[in-house]
């Protein structure tokens, strides 16, 4: 779904809220799983809208809820999600790209063999784009 258009956009604003009271919904009735998959989504959407920092606040609360019930998966998924968001903010504000870094290389540590692939290409264009193309040929 495109959200450039103005009618897109405005259905993902609804939808944003939608999931809002979901999560609050899930988390007051102890479902747990649900309310991470709330957070998952309300990522998704400020991705889709290019809202990248808020994504990351929303995958850091699916992150926790993923640690909490033990769901090393969606755990290792949180990770990438988080680390691609900071390697889209860094491409605007440097900075950023060391917190990319750190969560790809928790991903790496934690995933299962298709993720470690991943994460190690996430660390490869990330190193690429600072400049260290040493660490970037090793995980490439």
């Amino acid at each position: 779904m495109s959200y450039t258009d103005s009618y897109n956009r405005i259905a993902a604003q609804k939808r944003l809220k939608d999931y809002n009271i979901l999560a609050f919904a899930c988390k007051r009735a102890g479902k747990s799983r649900d309310e991470g998959r709330a957070y998952y989504s309300t990522g998704v959407l400020f991705d889709n809208l290019g809202k990248f920092k808020q994504a990351i606040e929303h995958y850091k609360k699916f992150l926790q809820v993923c640690k909490a019930i033990g769901d090393v998966h969606g755990e290792a998924l949180a990770y990438n999600c988080v680390g691609v968001d900071y390697m889209k903010v860094g491409e605007t504000e440097p900075q950023y790209y060391k917190d990319a870094i750190e969560y790809h290389t928790k991903h790496k540590e934690i995933a299962d063999v298709a993720g470690k692939f991943l994460a190690h290409i996430n660390l490869g264009i990330i190193y690429n784009a600072i400049g260290d193309h040493e660490k970037s040929s090793i995980n490439h």
